[in-house]
């Protein structure tokens, strides 16, 4: 734990991430596990992507949003699971507080415009079946584009609310989170820690 001390008082300028064992003989295998899933993870998602760009058919609004839904779910696999990876391998559990911050405010952006996407998508199937007289002016191409850009316009302004609100906490003495990647939930509990 690094220190700055200024008089009595002293920041935590790095986290230590508990992450998901203490063992080290676990460590290769779970590596290997979740390795082998976020390549699975990616290359599924990547070859969605590409089936839908290679086939005309698929040139619907349905597909569209299930594009930017697997372009999302590969950006948030890759906020938490490569540095999860380091952990494994380098037996280095420490994280300074920017990059904290940063995994922090990646996660939530993809992640909640994942969930701004899944409403859209519900909406998108509402109109199919319920409306499907109106559906292909209600769903044109330039409306499939600002829903998806209205998704992540309320996911960003939702992720920089967290991470700033985050950002002006003080934090002084406990720097351990019992995490694998820096949650707000558990960054706030260092705040007021439960004894």
């Amino acid at each position: 734990m690094e220190l700055r001390i200024s008089g009595n008082d002293s920041s935590v300028t790095k986290f230590v991430l508990l992450g998901l064992t203490d063992s080290p003989v676990l460590q290769p295998t779970l590596f290997v596990i979740f390795l082998l899933a976020y390549v699975a993870t990616v290359g599924g998602n990547f070859s969605i992507l590409a089936a839908i760009l290679m086939e005309p058919k698929l040139h619907t609004p349905m597909y569209f949003f299930l594009g930017n839904l697997s372009l999302l779910d590969v950006g948030c696999i890759t906020v938490t699971v490569p540095p999860m990876l380091r952990q494994f391998l380098y037996s280095d559990r420490s994280v300074p507080y920017g990059a904290c911050l940063s995994q922090l405010f990646f996660f939530h952006l993809l992640c909640g415009a994942e969930c701004f996407l899944l409403a859209v998508m519900a909406y998108d199937r509402y109109l199919a079946i319920c409306q499907p007289l109106t559906y292909s002016t209600r769903m044109a191409p330039g409306i499939q584009k600002a829903l998806v850009g209205m998704s992540c316009v309320f996911s960003f302004t939702h992720s920089l609310t967290q991470t700033v609100a985050l950002s002006t906490l003080k934090f002084c003495g406990p720097n351990v989170i019992n995490h694998f990647y820096c949650d707000l939930l558990q960054a706030l509990l260092l705040q007021h820690p439960s004894e």
